[in-house]
């Protein structure tokens, strides 16, 4: 069987939903058609709700949910079979348009650990460009000190206008102080060293 594509970006089955009777059943990887499942109901959009938690459940993301669906409908040789052909909602993206990548869970939290590295806390940061924010302005050289780095990546941080709006890699535009002296705890109150 003729692929177009990494097969090994589908997962080995997946939950969907059948577009003509809204049934809910389980496609494998490279197989014609579908099996039944046994925790469809009558309702449509329950059924939907219910492939969405089975295929989370197992990492499986919308747009590989999709891709499946078509190439157990159309053949796994056409586009429409491949995941990168739909954005992370499993909706089909329009020649032309640009849309982000879809990104599994484990590929979010190994960026977040590696952004995580290299802005921990205390880290002093500069806006290279201006940010879109309704109650602050954020004009460009706005610095701010980092607070934490959350499991998607996005590095919170406070900065001197008060604004807590968080950055993000790749669509906000800054880059990390690399003048900034190191912070020393001191405190004028330490105890002198004692010597034996």
């Amino acid at each position: 069987m003729a692929k177009n594509f990494d097969s090994s970006a589908l997962p080995g089955h997946c939950y969907a939903v059948l577009p003509g009777s809204g049934q809910l059943i389980e496609v494998r990887r490279g197989e014609k058609g579908y099996y039944p499942c046994a925790y469809s109901t009558s309702d449509r959009e329950y059924n939907k709700v219910l492939a969405n938690y089975f295929n989370a459940h197992e990492g499986i993301s919308k747009a590989q949910a999709a891709a499946m669906l078509a190439g157990s409908m159309f053949g796994w040789n056409v586009p429409a079979a491949d995941p990168a052909c739909y954005d992370a909602e499993g909706i089909p993206i329009q020649p032309g348009e640009k849309k982000a990548p879809t990104r599994s869970p484990e590929y979010q939290y190994e960026q977040a650990k590696l952004i995580r590295q290299n802005y921990q806390p205390g880290t002093k940061v500069v806006l290279d460009e201006k940010m879109e924010d309704p109650y602050r302005e954020m004009p460009a050289g706005l610095t701010g000190i980092v607070d934490s780095v959350d499991d998607l990546g996005q590095i919170h941080c406070h900065r001197e206008n008060g604004s807590s709006l968080a950055l993000i890699p790749g669509v906000d535009h800054f880059h990390q102080d690399m003048t900034q002296e190191p912070v020393i705890e001191s405190s004028e109150e330490q105890e002198p060293d004692l010597e034996l």
